[in-house]
């Protein structure tokens, strides 16, 4: 397991274009997300989410699910339930910035199967995490573009 907390993402966009975009991933996750393959996503209230799709990686196809919880203005809060990344907890919040730009926070605990942790390898999980949250949030900045 290892805690990582990256500070480093700014979106060029305002905090109520984020939240656009956030809710976005609702009915367009595939849009947003090309490598997800069929998503689903369950409200389970107002709030809660569970979402689910298909990724290949290295060459087979992985189930993943997240349940998510979205703290309007300040971020969602997840949960990974299955694949590589299960039992894996984080938050993703936002901060407003006075040049009209978003700042973008992810902070949590993550767990992976597929790393022994016998081993203590935990800058292989770090990086496998920084490399997947930093594919994720440039296809959220190319998304982010087409909101008005």
């Amino acid at each position: 397991m290892v805690f990582i907390e990256d500070r480093e993402g700014v979106f060029d966009a305002s905090i109520d274009k984020v939240w656009k975009l956030v809710q976005a991933h609702i009915n367009e996750g595939s849009k947003i997300h090309p490598i997800a393959k069929n998503v689903v996503t369950e409200m389970l209230n107002d709030n809660t989410f569970i979402n689910s799709w298909n990724e290949e990686i290295n060459g087979q196809t992985v189930k993943i699910k997240a349940k998510g919880t979205m703290f309007y203005p300040l971020g969602v809060a997840f949960e990974m339930i299955e694949g590589p990344f299960a039992g894996s907890t984080y938050l993703i919040y936002y901060i407003s910035r006075p040049d009209n730009k978003t700042g973008v926070v992810l902070v949590g605990e993550f767990r992976s199967d597929s790393i022994d942790p016998t081993v203590g390898d935990e800058e292989r999980l770090r990086s496998m995490v920084l490399s997947t949250f930093e594919k994720v949030f440039y296809e959220d900045c190319e998304y982010l573009k087409n909101i008005q």
